[in-house]
């Protein structure tokens, strides 16, 4: 049943992967990020430099095997995803 769902779900459906927003289109950038009515603003501050570092490392470094096994190990305790979905027939994107 779940398979009929995620199937019906996709259908008609064009999913992009970006490593970083220099790799869209300015149509692309403007529409998913730089669009003042969808766009949030949230202040940073870091407490534990070491620790970001580390993050920041992890994830952006040019090490691929320790990301994946993050990844891996971390995937299942996701609960909030942004994923951008493309409608092929509509040419919009949704999500």
């Amino acid at each position: 049943m779940l398979e009929k769902i995620e199937k019906s779900a996709k259908k008609g459906a064009y999913i992009q992967r970006y490593k970083g927003l220099g790799e869209m289109n300015p149509e692309q950038l403007w529409d998913t990020t730089m669009n003042p009515l969808h766009r949030r603003l949230l202040k940073v501050s870091v407490e534990d430099a070491e620790r970001a570092d580390d993050t920041f490392n992890l994830f952006m470094g040019d090490e691929v095997e320790p990301r994946r096994n993050y990844i891996e190990e971390n995937a299942k305790n996701v609960r909030v995803l942004d994923v951008q979905v493309k409608s092929a027939s509509a040419d919009k994107f949704v999500g």
